[in-house]
């Protein structure tokens, strides 16, 4: 057993890294037996001089003169841990997520028809290209026609094709501005799922409450026309319905709503301010409105 002093443990210790301890003697201790195990132990030989002085007053170093081989199990050993270091995504991709590299027509999900593994009843339908909503985009500010005939046209609801116009608006406004679109993103992701160039869903309507069924004999040789059949069941007839539906749109047509930057000042409160956030209560009643809850503590009526 070797009989350690503080002098020597001091000298010994300053010159490695420091291991921090609520005790100074616990810390010095640690730092030297788990840093220097060779200074106690007399079998092991001295380590070699850092420098050697050659013939002609040269000096070399004796490490880097002396290359030791590497073995064939330090070989192995070193492979073994390049292949566990690698990326899994490599290793799926070559497994499993091969067909992915080269993509089919269709929709390219982990599963054959749903993007969510464990949601299998969450079935979408397969989105419009971006060359299909261009050309919405164009019926509409070009053409001038309305969101519902552009529907009608390509068998898709109203409010799909209103949030296909508020996209490309934004996105026109996107490259005024100077901004780069990523189309590389955008191709690729149409590919792998499956973007269609005609889209069908079923139109949501509020179908009416109707009583009994009306039954009416009719002879076959009869002619008997839509409005026959709307006065059989005492009901407007399907061209009156279409007719007032574009009336009501000539009347309130769709426009791009923007916020409007006026505002009315409701509240002030210099003790309640919240630099971080800006809040939105929306008041749901006969008259709706927002208020809009500004980081200064102010409240403004939008």
């Amino acid at each position: 057993m070797h009989l350690i002093t503080n002098k020597f443990v001091k000298q010994v210790s300053l010159s490695l890294i420091p291991i921090y301890s609520k005790s100074p003697i616990l810390s010095v201790l640690k730092r030297t037996c788990h840093s220097t195990p060779i200074l106690f132990n007399k079998n092991e030989s001295t380590p070699p001089q850092k420098n050697a002085i050659a013939e002609g007053g040269v000096v070399q170093s004796q490490a880097s003169s002396e290359k030791t081989p590497m073995s064939q199990e330090d070989g192995n050993r070193a492979l073994k841990a390049v292949r566990v270091r690698r990326p899994k995504y490599k290793l799926w991709l070559n497994n499993e997520g091969n067909r992915f590299i080269n993509v089919s027509k269709g929709p390219n999900y982990l599963n054959t028809t749903t993007p969510f593994p464990m949601n299998p009843f969450f079935k979408p339908q397969p989105p419009l290209n971006d060359r299909t909503k261009e050309e919405i985009w164009l019926k509409f500010t070009e053409a001038e026609q309305t969101p519902r005939k552009i529907g009608g046209e390509y068998g898709i609801s109203i409010k799909r094709v209103e949030a296909i116009l508020k996209l490309k608006k934004m996105e026109k406004e996107m490259i005024k501005k100077g901004i780069t679109l990523q189309e590389n993103l955008r191709e690729n992701m149409e590919s792998l799922l499956g973007a269609r160039s005609f889209h069908t869903e079923p139109l949501t309507d509020m179908l009416p409450k109707i009583g009994k069924p009306n039954f009416t004999l009719v002879d076959e040789n009869k002619d008997f026309s839509p409005e026959d059949a709307a006065k059989a069941l005492r009901r407007p007839s399907l061209a009156k319905l279409q007719e007032k539906e574009l009336g009501e749109e000539l009347l309130h047509p769709f426009r791009f709503e923007e916020i409007s930057k006026k505002s009315i000042l409701v509240d002030h409160n210099k003790k309640d301010p919240n630099q971080r956030f800006q809040f939105q209560f929306k008041i749901l009643g006969k008259e709706q409105y927002t208020i809009l809850r500004d980081r200064d503590g102010s409240l403004h009526k939008i």
